[in-house]
């Protein structure tokens, strides 16, 4: 049968829809793969998503296009791996057929369609037809498998030298942002911690180009799967996000930091983006929007630690300087015992594998194209 996946950001394109187009190939389903308007887009989603191998692929495109094209996909079943579900209704609506969605938090209710979640924590009292059937995530990691390449992580057996993975995120204006900030965390670690080895993850939406501006400034950039980096490494830095639940499933510590000096590089969803954009009012909304989440939360803003409701990946937000952050990482190294209670709880929290082949068995049918 045919099968129509709709996604949007970098993460849910490479976490979500790769497994699941991988398993969708192995039932002998055609694919078609729709890329929607996206505010927290890299620019590279189209290249990306032409190395899944998919049959038909359309997007991004603004949203007046997206809107008026998508009513005349032909299609069996729809997925929707991310992004507005006001275009997964729509598209049903025309093509006649039921769709399932996918994400990390329930709505309260989506016409037509089936909800799946990664938790049971997603699932909220007042959603009903919904279902957690494990994180895409987790079997993203797995098809990991290219090597490190040139920059090995060649001091492996070097007593008391941590490896540290730094990872500024796929998005541009965030990314560059960070470059000045993530520079004087180095430093400071340097001085903190002599011995520690530091590489940058460049994730695959990150053009090569900019590698000898990191490179020249000793961040070191390394070009692979989070899979294999994150497996070789002893402690990361990153930002919220997807790679939160990246660090959950290889069992790496680390500490999410959401510097409020980076706030207004983050775009915000719907028609407040609009609004949050201007100046005077916009850093205000912004803020008032973060209190909600975290409010929502329980105060928390790495995803591993809202799914359990307590912290276990360390994290801070706020006015916090590059110090800041060199003191929590010099903290947690100084302290192995801890760290391999953190290790061994986030790998307790990972679950089982197989989330593209329970997803694809509500979604399609169990049919498999022996």
């Amino acid at each position: 049968m045919k099968v129509t996946i709709l996604t949007n950001g970098p993460g849910e394109l490479w976490g979500w829809v790769r497994p699941v187009v991988s398993e969708l190939r192995k039932r002998g389903h055609t694919i078609s793969l729709w890329l929607l308007p996206c505010q927290f887009s890299s620019g590279y989603e189209r290249e990306a998503a032409s190395f899944l191998g998919v049959d038909k692929l359309e997007g991004p495109s603004g949203f007046s296009r997206t809107w008026q094209e998508i009513i005349h996909e032909k299609t069996d079943k729809i997925i929707q791996l991310g992004g507005d579900t006001s275009f997964g209704v729509r598209m049903a609506k025309a093509a006649d057929v039921a769709f399932t969605v996918y994400s990390y938090r329930a709505a309260k209710k989506i016409h037509g369609a089936k909800q799946l979640v990664a938790y049971p924590a997603q699932i909220f009292n007042d959603v009903q037809n919904v279902e957690a059937v494990g994180d895409l995530v987790k079997d993203s990691l797995n098809m990991d498998v290219t090597p490190l390449g040139d920059l090995q992580w060649d001091w492996a057996e070097i007593k008391n030298s941590p490896r540290i993975l730094f990872l500024p995120g796929s998005r541009p204006a965030i990314r560059n942002a960070a470059f000045e900030w993530l520079c004087e965390l180095r430093a400071d670690l340097q001085k903190k911690i002599p011995a520690a080895r530091i590489r940058t993850l460049f994730s695959q939406f990150m053009p090569e180009s900019e590698f000898h501006k990191w490179r020249s400034a000793g961040l070191e950039p390394v070009h692979c799967g989070a899979g294999v980096a994150m497996k070789n490494a002893d402690y990361a830095l990153t930002s919220p996000g997807t790679n939160n639940f990246e660090l959950m499933h290889c069992g790496l510590p680390g500490l999410v930091v959401a510097p409020e000096k980076f706030l207004k590089f983050i775009p915000v969803a719907g028609a407040l983006g609009f609004f949050a954009d201007l100046p005077l009012i916009g850093l205000k909304l912004r803020r008032i929007g973060v209190e909600k989440i975290l409010k929502r939360w329980n105060g928390f803003i790495s995803l591993p630690n809202r799914t359990a409701g307590k912290k276990i990946l360390n994290e801070i937000y706020g006015n916090i300087t590059p110090e800041d952050a060199a003191n929590e990482i010099f903290r947690d190294l100084s302290d192995p015992e801890a760290l391999a209670a953190t290790r061994k709880e986030l790998l307790n929290m990972s679950g089982e594998p197989g989330a593209a082949s329970r997803l694809c068995d509500i979604a399609v049918g169990s049919y498999r194209n022996e």
